[in-house]
């Protein structure tokens, strides 16, 4: 392995951390969140699609479920609650 390779591979070693990876999903999760804030759909854990206009109410629970998850990875990340 050549020493640039070598570098890379340290720049990219921070996500292997465990606290890092908190901090890695928080944010995948957010972004998630969003992305089906503005679409205004969700899916189902069978496989099915939730529409806001169809049913509003499990539509902004699961929305709501991938924010506080997130926002919850973020704080763990924060607090250093992860070792």
């Amino acid at each position: 392995m050549d020493a640039k390779a070598k570098q890379e591979m340290d720049h990219y070693s921070y996500l292997i951390d465990r606290q890092h990876r908190f901090l890695l999903m928080g944010i995948i999760l957010l972004l998630v969140a969003v992305v089906f804030t503005l679409t205004g759909e969700t899916f189902e854990r069978d496989g099915g699609i939730v529409s806001r206009g169809e049913e509003p109410k499990r539509f902004c629970w699961d929305v709501a479920m991938f924010y506080l998850i997130g926002i919850l990875f973020i704080a763990l990340y924060l607090f250093g609650i992860s070792s």
